[in-house]
C-alpha cells in the first residue's frame, strides 16, 4: 500500500504531465487607501505606504482634525505624492498670449489609522474564513515564530520567520494554510534545524531557488493531505507552482522526485521532531 507521500506525489506528478495550469495567487490585499474618500492609492503612492500596519487607511494632519481625531504623539507620517499643475501665460512676437498648463508635483504627509485617536476605525470587507484546529496544530507544533505582511507571505532566514497575510485575506481557509504550509516547509530548511543547502545558499542561484520553492511546494501538498484540506483547487495550485518553477530546470522530472523526498523529511521533523540522518550524523531530537 503507498503511504501518502507517495500518493501526493503520484497525483502532482500525473498533473504535471497533463500540461501548464495557470498559477493563480489565492490571498489579496487591501491596497493603501484613503481614509476620507476610500479610494485606493495608485502608482508610486502605492508603493510608498506599504508598511507593516493591519488598517489599510491613510489620511493627512488636517482630514483627521477635521473628523474630530487627532494623531498620536510621537507619530511620523509618510509622504505621498501629487501631481498638479499651474497656468502660465505666455506673450508671442505679435503680442498675443498663449496659456501653457505646467505639472508640478506636491507633497503631503499621511498618517496610518492606526496612527490616529478617536476615529472610528474602518474594516475592509473580509472573507468569512475560520482557523481549523488540526492546520492551526501542524502549523504550531515547533514553535515557528509567525509574523503579520499584509501582502508578501515568505520565509526570512534573516530573523528565522514565517511572515503570511492574515487569514482573512484568502479565498478560503484550506488556501490559508497551504500557502503556511508553504511557508512552514521553507523554515524547517533552517540552520537550526534540518539545515537544508538550498535555504542556507538559497540567494547563490535560481537553480537552488528553484530546488527549494518545488520542496516547498511539495511540503504544502503533503501538510494539506495530512491535514485533509487538499482539493481540486489547492492541488492544480501545487501543480501549477511547481510547473513554473520546473521550466527553470528545463522540465527536468527528476526534480520533483528529489523535492518529494526533501518534503517528506521536512514533513517528518514537524510531526516528530527528528532530524533525518545524514552522513557522519546520527538522528537527533528536535525540541518540541
Amino acid at each position: 500500500m503507498k503511504d501518502v507521500f507517495q500518493v501526493v506525489t503520484d497525483r502532482i506528478i500525473s498533473q504535471l504531465q497533463k500540461g501548464v495550469i495557470p498559477w493563480q495567487r489565492t490571498w489579496s490585499s487591501n491596497g493603501p487607501t484613503s481614509y476620507q474618500t476610500n479610494k485606493e492609492y495608485q502608482g508610486i503612492n502605492a508603493l510608498i505606504l506599504q508598511d507593516t500596519y493591519k488598517s489599510p487607511y491613510w489620511l493627512t494632519f488636517r482630514q483627521c482634525q477635521k473628523l474630530g481625531g487627532s494623531i498620536r504623539a510621537g507619530e511620523h507620517g509618510s509622504p505621498i505624492v501629487f501631481v498638479d499643475r499651474f497656468v502660465k501665460e505666455e506673450t508671442k512676437a505679435d503680442g498675443t498670449t498663449k496659456t501653457r498648463l505646467i505639472p508640478f508635483l506636491k507633497y503631503y504627509t499621511v498618517f496610518n489609522w492606526e496612527q490616529t485617536r478617536n476615529l472610528p476605525e474602518k474594516v475592509p470587507v473580509e472573507r468569512d474564513n475560520a482557523t481549523i484546529p488540526s492546520a492551526e496544530e501542524v502549523l504550531r507544533r515547533r514553535g515557528p515564530r509567525i509574523n503579520y505582511h499584509p501582502s508578501q507571505p515568505h520565509y526570512s532566514p534573516a530573523d528565522d520567520a514565517i511572515y503570511l497575510p492574515g487569514l482573512e485575506q484568502f479565498e478560503s481557509s484550506a488556501e490559508y494554510y497551504s500557502t503556511a504550509f508553504h511557508e512552514l516547509t521553507h523554515w524547517t530548511g533552517g540552520r537550526a534545524r534540518l539545515a537544508r543547502p538550498e535555504i542556507v545558499d538559497y540567494q547563490i542561484g535560481v537553480d537552488i531557488r528553484s530546488r527549494e520553492e518545488l520542496t516547498a511546494e511539495m511540503g504544502a501538498a503533503f501538510f494539506c493531505h495530512i491535514c485533509a484540506l487538499d482539493s481540486p483547487e489547492t492541488m492544480e495550485n501545487s501543480t501549477a507552482y511547481i510547473q513554473s518553477w520546473l521550466r527553470v530546470l528545463k522540465g527536468n522530472p527528476k526534480w520533483v522526485l528529489q523535492a518529494s523526498k526533501q518534503a517528506r523529511a521536512a514533513v517528518q521533523f514537524v510531526l516528530t521532531g527528528q532530524i533525518p540522518a545524514r552522513e557522519g550524523a546520527s538522528n537527533a531530537a528536535a525540541t518540541a
